[in-house]
């Protein structure tokens, strides 16, 4: 009995060993995904992410990604699996001709999984622990963040990690055994040489791709109230997309594939017959690789897309943020702090210096829009439990001198008129609040961010222009106590010559000066831009490097995928190759009919990829309102070149895997 495990153990290493041109691959993409899954959860406690501005959504983002990482290996694993063990069909059967029966097989299976995934579990853990730590700090590097970041490694975390992936083994293993079950052995190596049998086109999987492909496209198309609604939805219809995407391949390409048949001037024509047919026969099989290759592509998308626009949006934001060099406030009404401030400037700061100067107040108000137009103030002291409603807005009220000042215009209002501007581009000719009715004499199009509280960026945001500030908060509240944001008052400036040691004095001398008085140590705050800057770039640290390590992930992915299919697909035809000599056909044309393939089902993930991100859209340009200001058109644009970038790689990444195809064909001709 030892002896024969013993050959059994032996039988096992040798058959990793003979195939390792199929085992390789296998290995590297599964430690890979391994070592994703548990960065992506092990992220989700790090210090600079809990830091960062939006780190509630950034870690739902990093817990969904995780999970999709997860459900993307099982079902690309399970499509490897099933491909080594048919393309070792053969193998097996000549071992059952020798003498081995059908226990010794199973055994044999067996030994060589729990070989392949106790290595792969160790790889995985290996490169967590050893390359995590040195691939966030390279990340750091790229995006010149000054942040030092130390990734802590969980080892209970890890835990999930191993849990996770051991069951995807135990399936796999489960999977491969029942691939021998009910096969006679000996019938094996006669499996080995059978084609695929012609699929047909499940009625049931077509319906269901149209529904689940159809709600995803729907919820993403119906989003209209920015990240927060948008987030909820994101990951049931994900789910939906990738399932149906799944039945899509599986179903109507099968479809698409049989009209093409019934048409004979194209089936006819040139090597079509051919390429068509085989695409048919194996259209089921490749369903798997087809799916995953188009998700990973659209997830790698996404990040892209996402990634570009926070670049090429933060110095929006930060105009958003840090609209003037210098801004010095302090809460309306307080004039001993106003009179302080203003004596301040003009003791220490000579006009010689500074430009822009000018004053503005501001009153903060979360409302719900109950129609449009009309608002009324929420006195919810839990904010989240509203956000999520895309009816809610930010009012920021302002009064008209502080608009003009701001802005640089000369506009004149009556006491029942209003500017309006709107975040979202909205158009006024009413507005109420609390039942106070203005006519909007200006639907502006753009305004000062001083005038817009910075810290509601992420939301739907209104500047409310009145020509008395006092009066009119004096008449929404009524007297009452209404929950609203700190009215606040003060004072903004830029400076003549902008450099860092004129920005550093002037900063030196603000705060010195208010050190000095305790009595304002509370109430009056300085901001400068510069300050701002570092600070943008120190809260950002998580979410940068979140979506490019997402980006990096999928398109690392993408890459394993397609060589993976081309490798596995060039063994299933090698024999294919042969028959096709042996019945006329020259190399060249054998080359063509593969490439037309090959065109069919890699450009075909492309274009499907492609749909599905443009169909997200909405949702890209609403998290894309976390970390940067863009107008749409913007944002098109730069979704636009993402995509010609991504079809440039794609295509390059298929231009050199095709040889892989040809060179495994000749591994496999008998």
């Amino acid at each position: 009995m030892r002896d024969l495990n013993k050959l059994n153990f032996k039988m096992a290493t040798r058959g990793i060993k003979n195939n390792k041109f199929l085992y390789f691959p296998y290995i590297l993409a599964s430690s890979f995904m391994l070592f994703i899954f548990n960065l992506l959860i092990d992220l989700k406690s790090e210090k600079f992410i809990l830091e960062t501005r939006g780190s509630e959504i950034i870690k739902t983002l990093l817990e969904m990604g995780s999970w999709i990482v997860a459900i993307f290996s099982l079902i690309f694993l399970v499509y490897m699996a099933k491909t080594i063990v048919k393309n070792r069909y053969k193998e097996l059967g000549l071992l059952y001709g020798l003498g081995m029966d059908k226990k010794s097989l199973r055994k044999i299976l067996i030994i060589e999984n729990l070989i392949l995934g106790i290595l792969i579990l160790i790889i995985g853990t290996f490169f967590t622990i050893l390359l995590g730590p040195l691939f966030i700090n390279l990340v750091a590097r790229i995006l010149k963040i000054q942040t030092q970041i130390k990734l802590s490694v969980n080892f209970s975390k890890l835990a999930l990690g191993l849990l996770v992936f051991g069951i995807i083994f135990i399936l796999i293993t489960l999977i491969s055994l029942n691939s021998i079950r009910k096969t006679n052995p000996i019938e094996l190596s006669k499996l080995s040489q059978k084609g695929e049998s012609e699929p047909k086109a499940n009625v049931i999987s077509m319906i269901l791709a149209i529904i689940l492909i159809g709600y995803g496209y729907y919820t993403a198309l119906s989003i209209d109230g920015g990240i927060f609604q948008a987030l909820p939805k994101f990951l049931p219809a994900s789910i939906a997309v990738i399932i149906g995407t799944y039945f899509f391949f599986r179903s109507l390409v099968i479809w698409i594939l049989k009209l093409f048949r019934k048409n004979k001037k194209i089936y006819y024509k040139g090597t079509n017959m051919t390429f068509i047919g085989e695409l048919i026969k194996r259209s089921k099989e490749s369903a798997m690789a087809l799916s995953s290759i188009t998700i990973i592509s659209s997830l790698f998308l996404l990040s892209f897309v996402v990634m570009s626009a926070m670049f090429v949006g933060k110095n929006d934001l930060l105009d958003r943020i840090a609209p003037s060099d210098f801004l010095i406030q302090y809460q309306e009404n307080d004039k001993k702090s106003e009179k302080y401030t203003k004596n301040l400037l003009e003791k220490n700061i000579g006009k010689e210096k500074i430009k822009n100067l000018g004053e503005f107040k501001r009153k903060g108000l979360v409302v719900s829009e109950k129609s449009p137009g009309k608002f009324s103030i929420l006195e919810d002291d839990d904010l989240r439990k509203t956000i999520m409603d895309d009816k809610t807005k930010i009012i920021s009220i302002t009064d008209i001198k502080s608009f003009n000042k701001a802005n640089k215009t000369n506009i004149s209002l009556k006491k029942d008129e209003a500017i309006v501007f709107d975040s979202k581009a909205k158009k006024y000719d009413e507005i109420s609040i609390e039942n106070q009715n203005l006519k909007v004499k200006e639907n502006a199009k753009n305004t000062s961010y001083v005038l817009m509280d910075p810290t509601t960026s992420l939301f739907h945001n209104i500047v409310l222009v009145v020509d008395d500030f006092d009066k009119f908060s004096k008449k929404i509240s009524d007297g009452e106590n209404i929950k609203t944001f700190p009215s606040v008052s003060g004072i903004y400036f830029d400076l003549k010559e902008k450099n860092q040691k004129n920005i550093d004095e002037i900063g030196n001398i603000l705060n010195k000066n208010l050190a000095n008085k305790k009595e304002f140590e509370d109430k009056i705050f300085v901001k400068n831009s510069i300050e701002n800057r570092m600070e943008f770039d120190k809260i950002h640290t998580g979410a940068y490097i979140v979506v490019l390590i997402l980006a990096l992930v999928f398109l690392i992915s993408t890459i394993i995928v397609i060589y993976y299919k081309q490798a596995a697909e060039g063994l299933e035809d090698g024999r294919n190759i042969k028959i096709l000599q042996k019945v006329g056909m020259s190399n060249k044309e054998i080359k063509k009919s593969v490439k037309k393939q090959n065109h069919f089902t890699f450009f075909g993930p492309l274009i499907i990829s492609i749909i599905h991100i443009l169909i997200a859209s909405k949702l890209a340009f609403g998290m894309i309102q976390m970390f940067a200001m863009l107008e749409l058109r913007k944002f098109i644009e730069i979704e636009a070149i993402c995509i010609i970038i991504f079809s440039l790689i794609y295509i390059m990444i298929f231009r050199i895997t095709l040889p892989i195809y040809f060179e495994m064909g000749k591994l496999n001709k008998e």
